[in-house]
């Protein structure tokens, strides 16, 4: 009898460890998942701020209301005047870092949904939308390309200085929409740059992945608006 008791106890012990066991391994998540949520970017060697307090940049003559998050290196987030500032956001919302987005922000495939941009100040600033019918048009080879959204590309010839990339706009138009697109090693994702003026004569250069490029209309939008409103008036 009292064999049998033990067999039929023995399966009930087992159970009674596995249940133990499970509720450890629970405790163990759900305290790295506590860490994490507190000391993600430190834990990951983030180079990117959680602090989403507004900073003020001199950039030449122009003010510049920012959020720390949005500052892409560590050395200018302690600066106030630069003469360019590097900041990374996150289409669409175009926010900064933050622990929820922090994957995103370490995204550096094709998909990537990160916008790179810079602020300056330059003595001549130019946009690629000037730069289109006096410098780049010069240079087009080849048949046109079909781009996204009603744009059309031409690749750059190897004298131009732009050889390996292509050029995409929106033709009849008065101020069109151009942005300069390049893989720059073979077997990396196409990136595209666009650089245009805000007021008081600040440029404005950001980078984007090529799939961005079928939402130009409102990226560049956005990206205007967003940009004014950083501005100090």
């Amino acid at each position: 009898m009292q064999q049998q008791i033990g067999e039929q106890g023995s399966p009930q012990r087992w159970i009674f460890f596995i249940l133990i066991a499970g509720l450890i391994a629970i405790t163990v998540l759900f305290v790295i998942s506590r860490i994490l949520q507190h000391s993600g970017p430190e834990l990951l060697n983030s180079p990117y701020s959680v602090e989403t307090s507004l900073r003020l940049y001199t950039i030449g003559t122009t003010q510049f209301m920012v959020p720390e998050n949005t500052v892409r290196r560590p050395e200018q987030r302690n600066l106030q005047q630069l003469k360019k500032l590097d900041l990374i956001l996150l289409w669409p919302t175009l926010e900064g870092f933050s622990l929820d987005t922090q994957v995103a922000f370490n995204d550096v495939t094709k998909d990537s949904r990160l916008i790179f941009a810079s602020l300056s100040q330059p003595p001549q600033p130019i946009s690629t939308s000037e730069r289109l019918y006096s410098v780049y048009s010069q240079h087009f080879v080849g048949d046109t390309i079909e781009g996204p959204a009603a744009l059309i590309g031409f690749r750059m010839s190897k004298e131009s200085g732009f050889s390996g990339e292509v050029i995409y706009f929106k033709p009849d138009e008065t101020a069109p929409f151009v942005a300069r697109c390049i893989k720059p090693v073979e077997n990396t994702p196409t990136f595209c740059m666009r650089d245009i003026i805000l007021d008081n004569g600040a440029q404005l250069n950001y980078r984007f992945r090529l799939k961005l490029l079928a939402e130009w209309r409102k990226l560049d939008t956005t990206m205007r608006s967003k940009f004014s409103d950083y501005q100090r008036r």
